[in-house]
Parts: structure tokens; sequence; C-alpha cells
């Protein structure tokens, strides 16, 4: 007799284990078909009569044109996004992984999406695809990864694909409708990728989210995961003027360089002043990490225009300010009304991006709106020119307030389609942790045993242990360990006693060696404590030596 229990049962493992694979493979073999039956190359030109400082559009598609901020956008999208998000000690494997998958699925999709949408050729059947749609596809690519970024550790890799499968279609017809019907230019992408992924993230989040966000110790950084985010940071910084004079020609794209580099600039420095007035005088990594860049957000839809160097710096400065307070003080008041900003991307991209969207509105409301319509598409009457100064700003806010309602209302639905239990989502003890999806080596250890949760207060990026195999002391009842006097010292955090046993020939090279002895070290209750966010260098190390405990050979642990 069949138990259905039983078959139910399997079902669901199957469907956990193997629903992503599986997935994949068939979204690829319809991908490969419609690439098949639609797609088709540009073109050649000849280059030699395009001139670069032409104020004409260049020839659809020009390698020479397109090819090298196409690079430097790529490169954002990969390193720039992917170790961004690797501040999390416990998910970094995850972060830079499923980063670097999204962002291959996204644009393999998006060329598609975006092929039907803005580039179909109803007589050929066809659409053309030419660098220049690269370019495009690592814009929508952008949008997706920043939602990424708002429920980064929650969600399981199926639904990081469904979820990217789902944005890319609002994402396109969100653009499509603003620059053809509203005319609403945004010529580095500010309102419809910034801002747009930003809140579809933050609505898709909220959906996702149960009845009450759970702190969760495993969403923590470390001295490590720090520097590895700084990385990208770093490559984003250095290549954002790239994506924002993307599209640009002519004399707009040098404005568009200069007026992103200054603003940029600008929110860098903007940020390390604002994160020392609120930090009591000292700085918070995860303001340097994310705030510095808000300034390449906020001038994205003014970038190529003439706002003027000391108006580009206006507004880096503004941007820089208002994502470090949000970083600040937003993050934990949205958690109230149980929104889960993972990375922040209310921060860097949502506030900044509406920042520009506003700066787009009042730029298009200047008596000399000629210079901010230059580039708007031809299919609104006639560029805009036809529109008064009035009307046009109007459009540019009906844009931004589009792009708005689009993206939550599509975060909200794309959140609670997410949570059917065939997506199996994680539950919250499994947040944050690569070991849900990958084969962690064995330095990763398990928060769950008791070994683990001590391993997890040593290790927060403070300490380290030399892994080359240390000569034994002449005493063998002796464990030397080095330590400086912090509050998070190995043998303060490692009172009371470890009676796991271990052979004599051990040695230990590692902490779960040195953790094998019986480790009956005192600590003088009395003894002053210090911040663990402060160094004093007037402590001196000091070595602890123990003559009770069991024959081990020497171990030497070192700060990093």
């Amino acid at each position: 007799m069949v138990d259905f229990d039983d078959m139910k049962e399997m079902l669901k493992y199957w469907t956990k284990k193997y629903m992503f694979p599986i997935a994949l493979v068939i979204f690829q073999c319809v991908f490969i078909v419609l690439y098949a039956v639609h797609a088709d190359y540009g073109f050649e030109h000849d280059q030699s009569s395009y001139v670069t400082t032409s104020n004409s559009p260049p020839p659809e598609g020009d390698v020479d044109f397109y090819y090298p901020y196409f690079q430097d956008v790529h490169v954002m999208m990969f390193i720039g996004f992917g170790f961004l998000m690797t501040f999390l000690r416990r998910y970094s494997f995850s972060s830079v992984s499923f980063n670097f998958l999204v962002a291959a699925f996204v644009l393999e999709w998006a060329i598609l999406i975006r092929g039907y949408v803005f580039d179909w050729n109803s007589t050929a059947k066809t659409f053309v695809v030419d660098v220049k749609s690269l370019l495009h596809a690592d814009f929508v690519c952008a949008s997706v990864l920043i939602s990424f970024g708002a429920v980064l550790g929650k969600t399981n890799p199926a639904q990081l694909v469904i979820m990217a499968l789902i944005e890319v279609v609002i994402q396109v017809w969100n653009e499509y409708i603003g620059l053809t019907y509203f005319c609403t230019y945004d010529g580095g992408e500010s309102i419809y990728v910034h801002v747009f992924g930003a809140y579809f993230g933050l609505a898709a989040s909220y959906s996702l989210q149960r009845k009450k966000v759970v702190e969760s110790e495993k969403e923590s950084s470390s001295y490590a995961s720090d520097i590895f985010s700084m990385i990208g940071t770093l490559f984003l910084f250095c290549f954002w003027p790239s994506f924002n004079a993307g599209t640009a020609y002519g004399e707009g794209r040098t404005r568009a360089i200069v007026n992103t580099y200054v603003s940029i600039s600008a929110s860098v420095v903007l940020t390390f002043v604002v994160s020392a007035l609120v930090g009591k005088g000292k700085e918070e990594i995860i303001h340097i990490q994310n705030a510095t860049l808000a300034g390449g957000v906020a001038v994205g839809t003014v970038s190529d225009k003439e706002i003027g160097l000391f108006g580009a710096m206006i507004i880096g400065s503004v941007a820089g300010t208002i994502s470090t307070l949000g970083y600040k003080y937003l993050l934990e008041s949205l958690k109230k009304i149980q929104i889960h900003d993972t990375c922040g991307v209310h921060n860097l991209h949502g506030l900044p991006g509406v920042l520009s969207g506003l700066a787009g509105i009042v730029l298009a409301s200047m008596p000399w709106r000629s210079l901010y319509q230059d580039n708007l598409t031809d299919q609104c009457l006639g560029g805009g020119l036809n529109r008064s100064v009035r009307v046009h700003a109007g459009y540019q806010c009906a844009g931004l307030v589009l792009t708005l309602g689009m993206s939550i209302v599509g975060g909200l639905l794309t959140g609670v389609f997410l949570r059917l239990p065939i997506f199996a989502s994680p539950d919250n003890d499994s947040y944050f942790d690569d070991s849900l999806n990958w084969h962690v080596p064995k330095d990763f250890v398990a928060e769950d045993s008791a070994l683990g949760s001590l391993i997890k207060n040593i290790l927060p990026g403070q300490m380290r242990l030399d892994e080359t195999p240390l000569e034994p002391t002449n005493n063998p009842n002796t464990i030397e360990v080095i330590q400086e006097t912090q509050p998070t010292h190995l043998i303060g955090l490692m009172k009371g006693t470890l009676n796991q046993k271990t052979s004599e020939e051990t040695q230990p090279t590692n902490l779960i060696a040195l953790m094998r002895g019986t480790i009956n070290q005192q600590i003088d209750e009395n003894r002053p404590r210090r911040s663990t966010s402060a160094r004093d260098d007037s402590y001196p190390s000091q070595i602890l030596r123990s003559q009770e405990t069991p024959a081990s050979p020497a171990v030497y642990v070192h700060r990093l």
C-alpha cells in the first residue's frame, strides 16, 4: 500500500535539495531556444567618420565607443558588488558566489527581455544584440544585485533565481514606460536602476520576513570579511564614472565623467566627517564601505548635464551625509516595521537615488531647461521641446513616482510568491550561514556545537593561530599564550574546563588542537577591562603561564 506521507516527505526532500539545479537547467534550455529563434548580431559600422567629441549619437552598437565603458561596468557587477557583500563572516561563500551566479543569469535574461521590449524588429522578427545591448543588460543586472543586497543571507539560491527572473521583467517595463511615455530622463540610471532595485528588494524582504525581525548572531562581520568588503567598495568607487557615462556621448559623456568623479569624491570626504561625528571621534567601517559611494548614485540622473562642478560637489556632499546618517539610525528603525535590510541598500541606493531624482526635477524646472532636455528621446514631443518648464518637471516627478510604485508593488508580490512551500525558505536559524548551501572547509565550525559557540566568540576576526608546528617547551606541563590585554583574549574566553582528551603525540597547530587539553587558567576578575573597539598601546603584552595543566606542547596565539 502506498504511504502518501512518505511520498510527501520524499518530494519535499528532493524539492529542497535539487529544485535549484533543475530550475537552472530548464531556464537555460528555454534561453537557448529563444536566442536561436530571435537574437541576431548587430551590423558592422564604418568608424572612420565618427568623432568622439561630436554631439551626435555614435553608430548603434559601436564597439570602440561602448566596449571600454562596458568593461568597467562589468567589473563593477562581478567584483564590485560581489566583494562588497562579503562583509558577513559566515556567508562570504554565498555572497560572492551567488552574486556571480545571479549576475550571469540576469545578463542572459535581460538581453532577451530588453530585446523584446526595446529593440524588437517586427519585420524581421528578431532583435539585435551588440555591445550597447550588453551594457544595458549590465544596468539591469545592477538593479537585481541591489535587490539581492536587501535579502542577502535570508533566501536560498532557487528563490534568488526566481526573484531575478521576475524583477528583470518589471524593471525593463518600468524603464520603457518612463522613457517612452514620460520622457523621464535618467542618464546615470539612478532612478531606473538604483531606486527600483533598492525598493524592490526592501519590499521583497518585507514580504519574506516572518512576523518579526529575529536578530541573528551570524549577521556579523569580522576584521577579515570587512577588509574583503572594502575591496568591492574601492572597485565601485574607481569605475563609477564609467557607469554614469556609459550611454552618454559627446560633451555629455565628458560632463558625466567629471561630475561623477567630483560628486563621489565629495561623498567620501563627508562620509568620514559624519561617521566621526556620530561615532564620537571614531569611524565606522560600514559607513566607509557603503556611504562613500552615495555620491555616484545621487549625481546619476543629472550627471551629463551642466550642473557645474560646485553643483556636483554639493550633491555628493549631501548624499554622503544622508547615507551615513541612514546607516547610523535608519537600519534599526526599519526593523521596527518588519523591514530587514541586510546590506543597507535603502541608505546606499534608495535615498541617494531619490535625491538624484529630485535633482532631475529641479534641473528640469530651470529656465535653461534645453541643457537638460537635449538627450531626451525623440519619441516624446520632439525631445520634450514642446513642453513647458512645469510640465516637464512634472513628468520627471511622474517617472520617479512610477518607479517607486512599480518596484514596491512588484517586490511585495514577488516576496509573497517566494514564500510558497515549494521554495523551502530557510528558517531563522539557517540565515547568514554558508553551511546550508556549501561544503565548507574544516575551519568553518558549526555554531550549534559547544565548541563552535566558543570559537565564534574567540574568532570575531581579532585573533588567529600560527599554522606552523611549534616546538614544545622544556616544561611539558606549560601552555604559553601570548596575549594583549583585551576583554576578548583567548584565556579570558576559555574560563572553565574543557575535558576533551587527546593523545600525547598530538601536535597542536590550530585552535581545535589547543582546546583539546584541560585548561584551568584562572582569570583575575578584578582586572580592568576595556572596550573591544579601543586599543591602548600603553598596556604591554603579557605572557600568562599555567603550571597546573596536563602535559601539552606549547601553543602561541597571536593577535592579527
